[in-house]
């Protein structure tokens, strides 16, 4: 896997795909406005790309839509033509996989053969996007997880045979606008699901449990609860800044016959290390079944 967290990956070379604010042609339409939808609009609009775009927001639900009602040179939509999706640059699917039938059958056939396609729906591929819209242009999937919301997503991108460099540059300024992005198989992506999509979850439990720990030790739990998630925070920006192996950054804090030690005996004596390898292995293979 190719890593990319530069917010810059954009080259002027490549912002021809989208060159003006104003230009009915540089749309870019999300489809969608969930958690990942809204957090990606967000993300857009706080981005240089918000320079050389119109963004255009679609959900059937009104409410969903709310939070940018007061928000300039964007267009809100409760309704998906196929005029709509004809004019987009961007199109960025971010709707329920089940939903994604409906979708196709209002615009498939209708997209821009320029255009980019972008899907971050699980469990569905490149080929499934491409046959679904009846559209033979590049295609894009990212799978973004829930940290998007404060842009600081864990994201892996594939690409289909006809996505160019200046698409693939495209893509990864979007979702790096929302934290940061590295390029992978297709093959990859169910793991990818399993690791980082789903993850979130695994270290909201690790943080809670952590919490508990420190209230049967007698800390009160608004203590124990601030403790345990900047522990866990800024372990996470150790490894990150250092570079080094999560082993090397352990031994630092091991030291002969003291505390860490009896916990990490403990620890691995309970099987922590199994049960998370097993997480990811079995919310991958959850992920290919979906198929």
């Amino acid at each position: 896997m190719t890593s990319g967290n530069s917010k810059n990956a954009l080259s002027k070379r490549e912002e021809p795909h989208l060159k003006s604010s104003h230009d009915k042609k540089n749309k870019v339409l999300i489809v969608g406005i969930g958690n990942m939808g809204s957090s990606l609009a967000r993300g857009l609009l706080k981005s240089e790309l918000s320079k050389f775009m119109n963004l255009q927001l679609f959900d059937h639900k009104p409410e969903a839509l709310e939070a940018f009602s007061k928000i300039q040179h964007i267009e809100l939509l409760t309704t998906l033509t196929p005029a709509v999706a004809a004019r987009a640059s961007v199109i960025i699917l971010c709707t329920k996989p089940q939903d994604l039938a409906t979708v196709a059958g209002l615009i498939g056939g209708k997209i821009d053969h320029k255009a980019l396609v972008i899907s971050i729906l699980a469990a569905i591929t490149t080929s499934d996007i491409a046959e679904g819209f009846r559209f033979k242009g590049a295609i894009v999937r990212a799978m973004p997880n829930i940290a998007a919301t404060i842009s600081e997503a864990a994201t892996a991108l594939c690409k289909n045979k006809v996505c160019d460099d200046n698409h693939a540059a495209l893509a990864h300024r979007i979702f790096t606008s929302v934290g940061s992005a590295s390029w992978t198989k297709e093959s990859l992506m169910d793991a990818v699901t399993g690791l980082s999509g789903s993850g979130p979850a695994y270290i909201y439990m690790v943080i809670e449990a952590l919490t508990d720990g420190g209230v049967k030790m007698g800390l009160p739990r608004p203590l124990a609860m601030e403790l345990a998630t900047q522990t866990v925070l800024g372990s996470a920006m150790l490894v990150q800044s250092s570079g080094l192996h999560p082993a090397i950054l352990r031994d630092q804090v091991t030291t002969p016959g003291g505390t860490t030690i009896s916990a990490i005996h403990e620890l691995e004596e309970r099987g922590l290390r199994a049960m998370l390898i097993s997480a990811v292995e079995t919310a991958t293979e959850k992920s290919k079944s979906l198929r």
